[in-house]
């Protein structure tokens, strides 16, 4: 039996609450001062996985103005499926990327891409940690925000443009590191780069967690940590 924890970094009191997702095709600002000044949270229209030997991707970009706290990639359309993974979900220099897998012979999957966005807070930085990751194995790779900012969220790149080198986890070891576990099942070796987004320290910032159990596969496990009533989240991870 496999543990899961999910946790999330969130901040600042919002009357709103969280932005469904289903409601952010295009940019949703927040409707409360209270947010970090020009929040906003965006999400790509459905990309596209075919069934092949290489992965697919997309981007989404922040609104000018503002930069990436944080990001994620996943699938649409209800639960991913067996020969369904995610490959990166990482900062651009200006939103967010991810590159989805599908082993699978299925021609219809699709994922999308978020960024969540807003003013570039004091001491806004972007750490990165890379690490080879070799043929047939699993590697991790820790990121490290600089003294005196805090964690506000993280992301993993891979150098794979593979179907078999997947994202096994990416979670906050705390409030300034980020790590992120690859596996590599390709013949080829690989490069993992984990990525630390880094600011000053929001009012209300704080990281929760919630843990489940996988029974074995092929299967999917759903669930997710929340933000205590009236926060925002900046970004989501998983171990």
């Amino acid at each position: 039996m496999r543990a899961t924890v999910r946790a999330v970094l969130i901040a600042v009191t919002v009357g709103a609450g969280l932005v469904p997702a289903a409601a952010a095709t295009k940019a949703t600002a927040a409707n409360t001062p209270t947010a970090p000044p020009g929040y906003q949270r965006l999400r790509s229209a459905p990309i596209p996985v075919p069934p092949g030997m290489f992965d697919a991707g997309g981007q989404v970009a922040c609104p000018a103005g503002t930069v990436p706290w944080g990001g994620g990639a996943g699938f649409t359309g209800g639960f991913a499926s067996a020969g369904n993974s995610i490959n990166t979900s990482a900062p651009t220099g200006n939103g967010w990327e991810g590159r989805y897998n599908n082993s699978s012979t299925r021609p219809d999957d699709h994922f999308a891409v978020d960024a969540i966005c807003a003013k570039q807070p004091a001491d806004y930085t972007t750490t990165f940690t890379t690490v080879n990751n070799p043929a047939g194995s699993k590697s991790a790779a820790v990121a490290v925000c600089p003294a005196g900012t805090r964690l506000l969220s993280g992301g993993t790149l891979s150098t794979a443009d593979t179907t078999d080198v997947q994202l096994l986890s990416a979670w906050p070891l705390g409030p300034e590191r980020f790590k992120s576990v690859m596996w590599n099942g390709s013949a080829t070796g690989q490069q993992l780069t984990t990525f630390a987004v880094c600011g000053h320290r929001p009012a209300g910032y704080a990281i929760t967690s919630a843990t489940g159990s996988d029974t074995g596969g092929p299967d999917t496990l759903a669930g997710g940590a929340q933000c205590p009533a009236g926060r925002q989240y900046w970004a989501g991870a998983s171990m």
